[in-house]
């Protein structure tokens, strides 16, 4: 039973009992008891005032806790959302950097293989350019020659100059 339930009847005990016969040390008991009764009442009343203000206090504080964690929770949403974007955007960009390293890989490869096949082509070259100088120099030999034999008295043969002095 709450207080303010045993109070009551306490109260209406007193009541009862005021109206029967007693003496008069049993009324003046009575009254002090009454009195006794409405001094715990009132305790009783302000207690339960106090209570019923902290419990209001309690109850605002609790709705302004669960506001708080609404935007909490909200705030979270958001951000989770915006780490979900964000390792997203992480995972395209290692996969562009991975691909770009790829790629860098094989483009240095090439160039090695280019750099290689221009150092053959270049030892071809300086090769063809020596057998040019051979073949020049050859040529000039030769033509020396076909020089030498041009400039020569040419001799005729017997029947060349027989048949000239015929005609």
């Amino acid at each position: 039973m709450t207080k303010s339930k045993i109070v009551l009847i306490l109260l209406f005990g007193l009541v009862v009992l005021a109206g029967c016969d007693r003496s008069a040390r049993e009324k003046d008991k009575a009254a002090a008891d009454a009195q006794k009764v409405r001094y715990e009442l009132s305790k009783v009343k302000a207690v339960l005032e106090q209570t019923r203000s902290e419990k209001d206090q309690l109850h605002e504080t609790l709705t302004e806790i669960l506001e708080e964690l609404e935007k909490a929770k909200s705030q979270l949403a958001v951000t989770t959302q915006d780490k979900e974007n964000l390792e997203y955007q992480v995972s395209g960009l290692i996969k562009q950097r991975d691909t770009a390293v790829e790629r860098a890989e094989n483009t240095e490869e090439m160039v090695n293989k280019l750099t290689s096949q221009l150092k053959e082509k270049d030892e071809e070259t300086r090769e063809y350019q020596e057998w040019v100088k051979e073949l020049q120099a050859a040529i000039k030999d030769l033509e020396g020659q076909i020089e030498d034999v041009s400039q020569r008295p040419t001799e005729k043969s017997d029947e060349e100059v027989t048949d000239g002095n015929n005609v």
